[in-house]
């Protein structure tokens, strides 16, 4: 059992958990609350910061049976797991495109639209609970 990955499953499960609860607020109660605005973009960073992070063990621990590149770009985790049979290619754009969303929440966060990021914390937090369930099962069959 890889420990590194369980505690890293475990932490997304944490961030997903406060997402959600953030998720409950309506639009306007959204907007109208800065705290709340803040911990979304927070949380939504640390849900795919957490991925990223899981995408990279996984590379790791496939690098000993597998010749398999390092990644150089957050994106390129997701492109190698793809590669190597992890993720299928419409889940990895997906993921791709989540890494590139992770750095505009912490390099050009002047630049962030609310409403854009309550979109993505009421329709597009899937992405991440099935990269949750995928890594899950990775997990499961490691073992075995």
């Amino acid at each position: 059992m890889d420990e590194k990955l369980i505690a890293q499953l475990r932490f997304l499960k944490k961030y997903l958990d406060m997402i959600k609860k953030i998720s409950a607020y309506r639009l306007e109660e959204y907007l109208a609350d800065d705290m709340v605005k803040a911990a979304a973009e927070r949380y939504l960073q640390l849900s795919i910061e957490t991925c990223i992070n899981i995408g990279s063990r996984i590379i790791s621990i496939e690098q000993f049976n597998k010749d398999i590149p390092l990644p150089e770009t957050y994106s390129d985790v997701f492109e190698i797991l793809y590669s190597i049979g992890i993720i299928d290619e419409n889940f990895s754009k997906n993921l791709k495109k989540m890494a590139k969303f992770r750095n505009k929440l912490v390099h050009m966060y002047w630049e962030l639209e609310d409403e854009l990021v309550y979109d993505i914390i009421k329709n597009n937090i899937s992405d991440i609970e099935r990269f949750m369930k995928i890594t899950s099962d990775y997990i499961k069959n490691t073992e075995q």
